[in-house]
């Protein structure tokens, strides 16, 4: 385990921020993710899981991503993140009476919230 690997797979920056999470897809492939727990790559060799995030720092936070609404896809951004739980402000121009609103998803799911 590397300096930046916490406990339970969570890696963090020298500044001491936490910046993801790594999950174990199978033996000795690892699935980089999100602070809250979303897949943000496919899976890979622990190191170079670890180094996804480290090289790609919080950046993730500031994409495009999207939630479901029953059938639908809709494009949200993050709003605030912590481990287990991100909350989203809808951002579809296409969705009128979700527009702007907010919503938490805890331990949100591929089939609840996907980068876009």
């Amino acid at each position: 385990m590397s300096e930046h690997a916490g406990r339970a797979g969570e890696v963090y920056r020298d500044d001491g921020e936490l910046i993801g999470q790594l999950r174990e897809s199978e033996p000795g492939l690892w699935v980089p993710c999100a602070v809250f727990g979303s897949p943000l790559a496919t899976p890979r060799s622990r190191a170079a899981a670890e180094a996804f995030l480290l090289g790609n720092g919080l950046g993730y936070l500031a994409e495009r991503w999207e939630a479901r609404e029953g059938e639908d896809w809709v494009t949200v951004r993050i709003v605030e993140a912590r481990p287990g739980e991100v909350t989203v402000s809808y951002a579809d121009y296409g969705r009128p009476d979700l527009f702007n609103s907010r919503r938490t998803l805890t331990q949100p799911s591929p089939s609840e919230l996907r980068m876009g």
